[in-house]
């Protein structure tokens, strides 16, 4: 089980550690609270938040679904899975959709999780060999999926289990086979973005009317980017996992250093705003603690840290 906390963190006088390729911009950190924490060698790998409020978290390393009350302060286990779970994203019925599978070996799965934790297989993908992070479709009825190494975004309907190839192009590979290709996606006023992370890069497509993708273009260069949210302001607000910070990425295309591991972020995986009265403004982290990238040789615990960012999140239908 996991054990809660409420950590608040000191701000640092100095900021994160440079990283190569990765460009940072000033340091501004903002204010932050460890309000949950897994034991080291746990991984938190990605969260959405409902309507209600509640943090639901894909613990990686434990093949489960963690649900966080900001009320209570408390997380527990919310649905148990067959194998590592990875992006996590709500359906228009409020069920959850999660990806997953043992990364490196086919095959790749998407599972459907009703309100009360039961788990279903929807489908098998037999030739991916790391699923990733998930989004709803502007359709309200599809899934779209990174498969992080052979380059591929796919489409998953959600009335019945059906999946195919929605964009594959080689700029979602990644270089180095030890680390993911497209990683993170988002879709905002019917723009698709996706993180690649090995590259550094920020894409984006537009969705047609018809659902389909067009091309893809850069959207921001020289950032190391694991999976990201969109605050109102049209800003995204990037995990960046082994530079260990989470940055603001403006509409201008300015950027800022907003947390860095004084503020508990090290190994940021991804982000997702506050829904619950009173947390609009919070932006929720999960972290692995740098267990694939460790800070200063050191593994930490996994932990879902809030920010306090001054603006609240933006979902793709506003």
């Amino acid at each position: 089980m996991s054990a809660s906390s409420h950590q608040k963190t000191q701000r640092p006088s100095e900021g994160p550690e440079p990283f190569p390729g990765h460009d940072g911009g000033p340091w501004a950190p903002v204010p932050a609270t460890v309000v949950a924490s897994w034991p080291a060698g746990s991984f938190a790998e990605n969260l959405a938040v409902d309507a209600g409020g509640a943090v639901f978290i894909t613990l990686h390393s434990h093949d489960r679904v963690e649900r966080y009350d900001p009320g209570t302060g408390k997380a527990e286990i919310f649905a148990r899975l067959p194998a590592p779970a990875t992006g996590i994203a709500f359906g228009a019925d409020g069920a959850l959709w999660v990806t997953g599978g043992a990364v490196g070996k086919p095959s790749g799965y998407i599972w459907r999780v009703d309100r009360s934790g039961r788990a279903e297989t929807w489908v098998e993908i037999p030739d991916a060999v790391f699923m990733n992070g998930c989004a709803l479709h502007p359709d309200g009825g599809t899934l779209l999926a990174c498969e992080s190494v052979t380059g591929r975004l796919l489409q998953v309907r959600l009335d019945r289990p059906e999946w195919r190839t929605w964009i594959a192009d080689d700029r979602l590979r990644p270089h180095n086979p030890q680390m993911p290709g497209a990683n993170g996606i988002k879709v905002r006023n019917r723009t698709a973005w996706i993180s690649v992370t090995d590259s550094d890069l920020i894409l984006r497509t537009p969705v047609g009317e018809d659902g389909t993708a067009g091309p893809l273009e850069v959207a921001a260069e020289k950032l190391r980017a694991d999976d990201f949210a969109f605050g109102k302001s049209g800003a995204l607000y990037i995990a960046t996992h082994p530079a260990q910070t989470v940055l603001r990425l403006a509409q201008d295309g300015s950027r800022t250093t907003i947390a860095g591991p004084a503020e508990g972020v090290v190994g940021s995986t991804a982000c997702a705003f506050g829904r619950a009265a009173g947390d609009e403004n919070a932006l929720y982290v999960t972290t692995n603690g740098g267990l694939w990238a460790p800070y200063r040789g050191e593994v930490q615990e996994a932990k879902l840290v809030r920010l306090e960012v001054g603006e609240s999140g933006q979902s793709q239908w506003e």
